[in-house]
């Protein structure tokens, strides 16, 4: 018997504590970060029982708060009321602990909308029980007396129990005055109810409308309203503008009275319940137990959706330090898929299999064990075993004979997988269900035929944050990058070369490096501070789906199921035959049919593909293939390579702002949307930190001058002592500096950490301040 090395990476969906994490919270063991926002971290770890919860805490700053101890005792008190199918449950809290936290279900799976673009849309029965179970999560919330008020896709998880609503963060009781709400602008465009833009209060009619967004989505794989900006979005939703063809007919009347402009035509959450609910035996409407009937129809229909590379064994296996699997002699199959035992998630207790998918979920197994941490990959499908027994479900069953099998988690903590069928198609589409499992980082080279200029792009995805990067003018001639980071879309463009800033406030700016000191002057128009830059407005329509690794997965597939696919005479493991290739011109996404040809090495990893279309000669060479490939912030990447990094011309719009736009004396105001930047910006956090801008008063213990200000009229303000945001001053005459501005300036908010501060004379200041690469927050001033 022989094991795999201690993994040397974290499970799927977890990064490493830091330092200065706890270890435990209350009953919990820590084993890594899910995240972080702007009210705290959130944690994945496991119970006395072994079972994987996420673990929420609040900043240390926060629960020194009274009034904040307050409304989160009173949010955990609110969510502790609900109890749905549908829904993540809470465990348990402590908000008396000195270091405040709560504990929900932890929800393995992909997202709604990952989901669909990877598998296709949900179709018969299985659509049924996803409405069913969507609606019922959002009776449970509202009887509970709490609007969610954040209902979309991502905020959907599709787990192999069935799907959940999950993200509590901004759900307040219903019927909340906006007055008394501080979150009343969040909301994601394009599954905002039309209501919460003329001010109307925590309703369920609200979440009634995103649920109708979600079925079309989930039967369609489109969002109603489309895409576009955040403006356009708002009009659409307003005027009722959405598109539903797709939606069954014995759906289609439900979604579309849901999506109804006028909230009271709307039905509620209990009524959608009651339509969708089978008839019972007797002909009347299901039985008493709405959670019965559900948990049997999931039972029943709920098929082919994986954990997204969760295993419980592997959180277990990282938190220990030890070995998570156990191979078989020599990795064989046989160490790999046993024969019999219970199906996935048969013993709740155990640590060991509950899950028991490989990165990506290739392997459906599953009986559970003793062990803490072995036998992840034993037991038996119920199906009966064997491979494709083994492998019901997957990714690998889904693409034929089933050419890969998982065999164990490597050191790097990915998936190490046995060829188990030499026919040319399984090996060819194996290798792109290699790709979409380990990620990959790939050069692209497209040649005009003919001749002309290549174009060189660099294709980047990381299969635990299922992130996809390209690295080039995919979106046009003045943009840098594309990226899809968390389901949501990011764009990049250089940073114009003038700073532009502070063009008319004298300042003395002395830099080191990244370490800027400033403060007022005598002489010099220097800039620190860029604008927001303008948002990215596509001549067509772009999402996510135009944007994902099936622009490298899908000719690979195509390819493999193309009749006459063959090998390549005299040259081992070369493939070719009839495909289609997609790639991004200026923003467009171009299909053309292709003769494809690839290369793949011994182990079935692929070294190289070539296309070749009416238009283009194209290679594709796989500089790494699995391993471990990580994505970070474009922006650092840019900002150690191209200088001074790339603006972010496209991100979440996460709400609004108001904020004084005119300086006429009048306390004029201007709409400003909030965009979340950096990926690791938190929406909530990006509001936080926007209602902070409107008025620093609230909490000013938050909030601190870099450097002196005319009146109050300026200046770079520091918030929790990580974030700085510039407000700037435009307009001001050149022979009175002191004159009141013409305009505001809403500049971004970036990393910073103030290293010192000196008082050189008591009217103005010197701050010595370190700047992080990534812009975290963009202002944008509607017109």
């Amino acid at each position: 018997m022989s094991s795999t090395p201690e993994p040397t990476s974290p499970p799927p969906g977890l990064s490493p504590l830091k330092e200065g994490d706890p270890t435990d919270i209350g009953p919990y063991r820590l084993v890594g970060r899910i995240g972080a926002g702007g009210m705290g971290a959130v944690y994945g770890a496991l119970d006395t029982y072994g079972r994987c919860v996420a673990v929420k805490t609040v900043r240390a700053d926060l629960a020194a708060k009274p009034s904040f101890r307050e409304a989160f005792a009173h949010e955990v008190a609110m969510l502790a009321r609900v109890d749905g199918v549908g829904t993540a449950r809470l465990h348990a809290h402590d908000t008396e602990a000195e270091v405040p936290w709560l504990a929900f279900d932890h929800v393995p799976g992909r997202d709604l909308r990952a989901h669909v673009r990877e598998f296709g849309p949900l179709e018969g029965e299985m659509l049924r029980v996803f409405a069913l179970g969507m609606a019922e999560g959002l009776a449970a919330l509202h009887t509970a007396g709490v609007a969610h008020r954040d209902v979309k896709p991502g905020n959907v998880i599709l787990s192999p129990d069935g799907p959940k609503l999950v993200d509590f963060g901004i759900a307040v009781e219903i019927g909340t005055e906006r007055s008394a709400d501080a979150s009343a602008s969040y909301g994601t465009p394009g599954w905002t109810a039309p209501e919460r833009y003329t001010g109307a209060v925590a309703d369920p009619a609200a979440d009634v409308f995103a649920w109708g967004g979600l079925v079309t989505l989930a039967a369609t794989r489109r969002a109603p309203f489309g895409t576009g900006d955040a403006d356009e979005l708002a009009r659409r939703v307003s005027a009722g503008e959405y598109e539903i063809d797709g939606v069954p007919e014995e759906l289609r009347a439900l979604v579309e009275v849901s999506l109804s402009v006028d909230p009271g035509s709307r039905p509620t959450s209990a009524e959608l319940v009651e339509a969708l609910l089978p008839e019972s035996d007797e002909g009347g409407m299901g039985p008493v137990s709405t959670a019965d009937t559900l948990r049997r129809m999931l039972r029943d229909y709920w098929r082919g959706v994986d954990a997204a590379g969760h295993d419980p064994a592997r959180w277990a296996a990282w938190l220990g330090g030890a070995s998570a699997v156990g191979l078989g002699a020599a990795g064989t199959l046989g160490g790999v898929v046993g024969a019999g035992g219970a199906t996935a998630g048969g013993a709740a207790g155990s640590a060991a299999g509950a899950t028991a998918a490989g990165s990506g979920g290739t392997v459906a197994s599953g009986a559970s064990t003793s062990g803490a941490a072995a036998g992840v990959f034993g037991g038996g499908s119920s199906s009966g075993g064997g491979v494709l027994g083994g492998l019901a479900g997957s990714k690998a069953a889904m693409i034929g004979a089933g050419a890969l099998a998982a065999a164990g988690v490597a050191a790097g903590g990915f998936v190490v997988y046995d060829l188990v069928s030499d026919s040319p198609a399984d090996l060819v589409a194996s290798a792109a269900v290699l790709l979409e499992d380990t990620g990959f980082v790939a050069t692209v080279e497209r040649t005009p035929v003919g001749g002309g200029e290549t174009v060189t792009e660099e294709y980047l995805y990381s299969a635990d944050g299922e992130s996809f990067l390209i690295r080039g003018a995919a979106m046009g001639p003045d943009t840098t990058a594309v990226a899809v980071h968390q389901d949501e879309l990011y764009v990049y463009a250089p940073h114009e070369e003038d700073l532009g800033l502070w063009q008319d406030s004298p300042q003395e700016l002395r830099t080191d490096g990244n370490i800027i000191s400033l403060g007022f002057g005598e002489e010099g128009d220097h800039g620190l501070w860029r604008d927001s830059p303008d948002p990215w407005n596509p001549a067509s329509e772009v999402d996510t789906d135009s944007v994902s690794v099936s622009l490298v997965t899908a000719p690979l597939r195509t390819l493999a199921e193309a009749d006459g696919m063959e090998p390549v005479r005299g040259q081992r493991r070369v493939y070719e035959g009839a495909t289609a290739l997609e790639y991004l011109e200026g923003g467009l996404l171009v299909r053309e049919e292709a003769a494809g040809r690839v290369e793949l090495d011994d182990e079935g990893s692929p070294l190289w593909a070539e296309y070749s279309t009416e238009l283009w000669e194209t290679r594709v060479d796989f500089e790494e293939v699995g391993g471990g490939v990580v994505l970070e912030d474009p922006q650092i990447w840019a900002a150690e390579n191209d200088g001074f990094g790339w603006a972010v011309v496209r991100a979440p719009i996460c709400g609004t702002a108001r904020l004084p736009g005119w300086a006429d004396g009048l306390g004029g105001e201007k709409v400003w949307d909030v965009q979340a930047s950096g990926w690791e910006m938190d929406c909530d956090y990006a509001m936080d930190l926007a209602a902070l801008r409107e008025d620093s008063r609230q909490a000013p213990d938050r909030t601190e001058g870099l450097h002196a200000s005319r009146g109050g009229m300026g200046g770079i303000q520091h918030y929790d002592g990580r974030v700085a945001c510039g407000v700037f001053l435009e307009g001001v005459p050149d022979d009175d500096p002191f004159a009141l501005p013409t305009i505001y300036s809403y500049g971004p908010c970036q990393e910073a950490t103030v290293l010192s501060q000196e008082h050189p004379a008591e009217f103005y200041k010197v701050s010595e301040v370190e700047f992080g690469p990534v812009t975290l927050i963009d202002f944008h001033q509607r017109v």
